[in-house]
């Protein structure tokens, strides 16, 4: 029998309700660290309410976090922002989540770098993001609401 490494685990969505110290220290560094984009060429964006919430959503999709799929926080708001395909974020009805499209502007981390109003939890692949589906986020939220998991 070989002797294989344990792969590394993923973080847990849940642990990312607050922002880590080094997070943190690195919005100090950098007076230039987001910028507005227009939503709905690329990509649309769900926003989730509470933060919280939303993260209970992506645990519940067995979501992997380092996998190159779009995830924002807006801590200020308490807000999650999730990427989806252009065209299919008004597939979530949830309540307690509103569409980002054509028309819609996200402020948007440059980098790796964020703020307290956007930072990555996920950073999108370089060349080819993965979405997250709207459909399948929006049964998770659903689960997450009869259940009280959030």
């Amino acid at each position: 029998m070989l002797n294989t490494p344990k792969a590394e685990a993923d973080p847990e969505w849940s642990a990312l309700v607050e922002p880590e110290e080094a997070t943190k220290s690195s919005w100090d560094s950098s007076p230039y660290v987001t910028r507005l984009v227009d939503c709905g060429l690329e990509w649309d964006a769900i926003v989730i309410t509470p933060l919280k919430r939303g993260l209970a959503a992506l645990t519940r999709l067995s979501l992997p976090i380092n996998r190159g799929y779009p995830v924002l926080a807006d801590y200020v708001r308490q807000e999650l922002i999730v990427h989806v395909p252009a065209g299919t974020a008004r597939r979530c009805t949830v309540n307690g989540t509103r569409s980002l499209t054509t028309g819609s502007w996200l402020l948007m981390p440059t980098g790796q770098r964020g703020s307290l109003s956007a930072t990555w939890l996920s950073t999108p692949h370089p060349t080819r993001p993965r979405f997250v589906d709207p459909g399948e986020l929006s049964d998770a939220l659903r689960q997450v609401d009869q259940t009280g998991a959030a």
